[in-house]
């Protein structure tokens, strides 16, 4: 698991990267979108090491790898093929769903064998939660915003105010589950 707390240990400097440059393009009223594509890359890829790392001994693992090739793939298709400076909501949405999804496994995985007895305690189990929270909430968002936005603009702004307080959720789980890594990893299961 050593591996999967370097991938999230990344993922978050990651984010906090993007979110500085994002604002600061913002503020110089120059497009941040090209952004996002890359964010979404890199935040499902390391991800996906995280799980693969809790799922080694599973099936489901096996596939991670061929999932991740194969949303790469997808969402750079979907940029290239994207008009310019156009912001599609559909590898945002698709993320989502891939990451509930093996979300969900790591919940099955628990349920199914309790060999955790003090879940409370276990860093996964919070980082998974805070995925759920935050992806279950924001896939419904990312495939509405386009038609969101052409309802109403100040209604588009609310919706994305309701964005901002799931990553702050998000940052809150990211934040229990560092804080409950054990200082000395040793996982005999």
């Amino acid at each position: 698991m050593d591996q999967a707390w370097r991938s999230l240990a990344l993922l978050i400097f990651f984010d906090f990267l993007v979110e500085a440059i994002g604002h600061i393009l913002y503020f110089l009223k120059i497009s941040n979108h090209f952004l996002w594509p890359i964010f979404i890359l890199i935040e499902f890829t390391l991800l996906a090491r995280i799980y693969k790392s809790e799922f080694k001994k599973m099936a489901v693992s096996r596939f991670i790898p061929i999932v991740t090739l194969l949303f790469i793939a997808y969402v750079i298709a979907d940029w290239l093929m994207a008009p310019n400076d156009d912001l599609s909501a559909l590898p945002h949405f698709t993320e989502g769903v891939l990451i509930l999804l093996l979300v969900l496994c790591y919940y099955y995985k628990n349920l199914s064998s309790f060999i955790e007895t003090q879940l409370e305690r276990q860093p996964m189990f919070w980082l998974s939660t805070g995925l759920f929270i935050y992806f279950s909430a924001n896939s419904v968002i990312f495939i509405f915003s386009n038609y969101i936005q052409m309802l109403s603009l100040n209604f588009f702004n609310l919706i994305w105010f309701t964005h901002s307080i799931f990553n702050i959720l998000l940052y809150i789980f990211y934040t229990l589950t560092v804080c409950l890594i054990p200082k000395k990893l040793n996982y005999n299961i």
